[in-house]
C-alpha cells in the first residue's frame, strides 16, 4: 500500500498499515463506526479550487473599479502613476475574497472554512520555534541566490517605498494579508485539488480502487509531489509583475513556494505555511533595506 501524507492532523506516519483499506479512516470518519459520516468527501477539489480564484479575480476587478472611481483615475498611465492603487486593491480583493470564502465554502462543504483547508492551526503552535529560524534561513539563502540571476535596477515595488505612508502600507500588506490569502489559496485550495486529481486519474478501476476512493480521502506520495511542483507555477508567476518579469527571480520564488508546500505537506497545516511565508516576507523586508537601504528610507518612515 502507498504512503499517504495529506490526513487528519497527526505525526506524519509513513509506515504501511496493517489495518485492511476498506477500514481506512480519514478526516470525517471516527474510530467508532458509529460516528461514520459516510462516504469520503475530498475537500476542496478543483471545482472549489476554480470558485476560490474566480471570487479572488471577480474582487479584484470590482476593487480596481471602486478604486479608480474614488481617485478619479481614467487611464491606465494615470493609475501607474500612483503605484498605490494596485496594492489596495489587492489588499481590499484579498479581504473581500477571505470573508466571501468563510461565509460560502462552510455551506457547501458541512463543515467549518478553517477545518475544510486544514489550517491546523495547533501544529503552529507546537512548531513555531522551529519554523520561525526555517523562514528567516530561507529569506537570506533567497537573497544569496539573486546574486547568480539577473536583478533588474528597479522594480515595481521600489515605487511602493517612496513615501512612508506606502512603505508601512507595503510592508503591511506583505507581511500580514498576502501570506495569509496566498496560502490558502495556493496551499489550502489548489494544493490538495491538484493531488485529489492526480489520484483519481491514476486510480485503479476496479472494485478494490473503487472501494480505497470510497473509503478514505487521503492522498498518495506522488500526488503530493506532483501538486506542489504544479501549484507552484501560478504562486510564481503571480508574483512576476513585482519582479520586473526577471525569470532568475521568478525561479527563486518557484524554489520558495516549493519549500512552503513541504511545510503544509509535512505537518499537515496552512497556517504553519502562512507562519513561515510571513517571517519570510519579513525578513526579506528588513534584509532588502538593511545593506543601503534603511537608512536611507528611515527619515522617510519617521516622518
Amino acid at each position: 500500500m502507498k504512503p499517504h501524507l495529506f490526513a487528519e492532523p497527526r505525526p506524519l506516519d509513513l509506515k504501511p498499515s496493517a489495518e485492511p483499506l476498506a477500514q481506512a479512516l480519514d478526516i470525517q470518519h471516527d474510530t467508532d463506526p458509529a460516528h461514520d459520516h459516510g462516504p469520503a468527501r475530498r475537500i476542496p477539489h478543483l471545482g472549489h479550487a476554480l470558485l476560490f480564484f474566480s471570487l479572488t479575480l471577480f474582487f479584484l476587478s470590482l476593487s480596481l473599479t471602486l478604486i479608480w472611481a474614488a481617485f478619479h483615475i481614467r487611464t491606465d498611465e494615470a493609475a501607474r502613476a500612483h503605484p498605490g492603487i494596485a496594492l489596495a486593491a489587492q489588499a481590499l480583493a484579498y479581504a473581500l475574497t477571505l470573508a466571501a470564502s468563510f461565509w460560502l465554502f462552510p455551506r457547501l462543504w458541512s463543515r467549518s472554512f478553517l477545518h475544510g483547508i486544514q489550517w491546523n492551526v495547533l501544529a503552529a503552535r507546537r512548531r513555531w520555534l522551529t519554523l520561525l529560524p526555517a523562514a528567516m534561513l530561507l529569506a537570506v539563502a533567497a537573497l544569496y541566490a539573486q546574486q547568480f540571476v539577473h536583478v533588474p535596477d528597479t522594480s515595481p515595488l521600489d515605487d511602493l517605498m517612496q513615501s512612508a505612508r506606502s512603505a508601512w502600507l507595503t510592508v503591511a500588506f506583505g507581511v500580514l494579508l498576502a501570506p495569509l490569502t496566498e496560502e490558502i489559496a495556493f496551499r489550502g485550495f489548489l494544493l490538495p485539488a491538484l493531488a485529489t486529481a492526480y489520484d483519481w486519474l491514476a486510480l485503479e478501476r476496479t472494485p478494490a480502487g473503487l472501494e480505497r476512493w470510497r473509503n478514505s480521502s487521503l492522498h498518495s506520495t506522488a500526488a503530493v509531489c506532483f501538486a506542489a511542483i504544479f501549484s507552484s507555477v501560478p504562486f510564481a508567476l503571480l508574483h512576476a509583475g513585482q519582479l520586473s518579469h526577471a525569470w532568475g527571480l521568478i525561479a527563486i520564488l518557484y524554489a520558495v513556494s516549493l519549500a512552503l508546500s513541504l511545510v503544509r505537506i509535512r505537518t499537515h497545516s496552512v497556517a504553519c505555511s502562512t507562519l513561515v511565508h510571513a517571517t519570510y516576507n519579513a525578513t526579506i523586508f528588513a534584509l532588502s533595506l538593511l545593506p543601503d537601504g534603511l537608512l536611507h528610507h528611515l527619515d522617510k518612515l519617521s516622518r
